[in-house]
């Protein structure tokens, strides 16, 4: 759905997910722009046969994805599996903002496993393991950090598998 601002110099949009929920996108224009956010709506039948729809919504002027940085990894092979230590930084723009996380692991084209969680910033270490697949050469991480507004930034990492 399109608005536009009563003086017509910018817009906005937001589209609808599933039943009641929608997302602002990145299409806005003006001091639009740059708006974020997710909310929710409800759609109320009144006495006189109208309906009136109510809206709450968390926005804000911010079109600015978290940091991240993949800081450390080591991999630990055993038998009959592997088991993956990392430490990454991230951080948001607003201090206050926590920051939604997913560390993906993958090698030879097979998801190996995830770590998710949510953090207020700074450094943090998953570990996560698994069987490697037998013709792995290469290992690579992947981490995708999200704010409340849904600004999000993806990182990866690749590092060869000594066998």
């Amino acid at each position: 759905m399109q608005h536009t601002c009563a003086d017509g110099s910018c817009t906005f949009e937001f589209e609808v997910l599933g039943t009641g929920h929608f997302h602002f996108n990145a299409a806005g224009t003006g001091r639009y722009a740059s708006l974020r956010g997710s909310g929710s709506c409800s759609v109320t039948q009144n006495g006189d046969g109208t309906f009136t729809r109510s809206c709450h919504a968390l926005a804000d002027f911010d079109d600015t994805p978290p940091s991240a940085t993949i800081k450390a990894l080591d991999v630990l092979l055993g038998r009959h599996g592997f088991n993956l230590q990392a430490s990454f930084a991230t951080s948001d723009n607003v201090a206050a903002n926590t920051v939604k996380y997913r560390f993906s692991v993958t090698a030879a084209g097979h998801a190996l496993g995830h770590a998710t969680g949510t953090t207020p910033g700074g450094t943090v270490r998953v570990s996560v393991g698994g069987r490697l697949p037998k013709h792995a050469r290469r290992i690579t991480v992947s981490l995708r950090v999200v704010d409340p507004l849904g600004n999000a930034r993806t990182v990866a990492r690749s590092m060869r598998i000594r066998r």
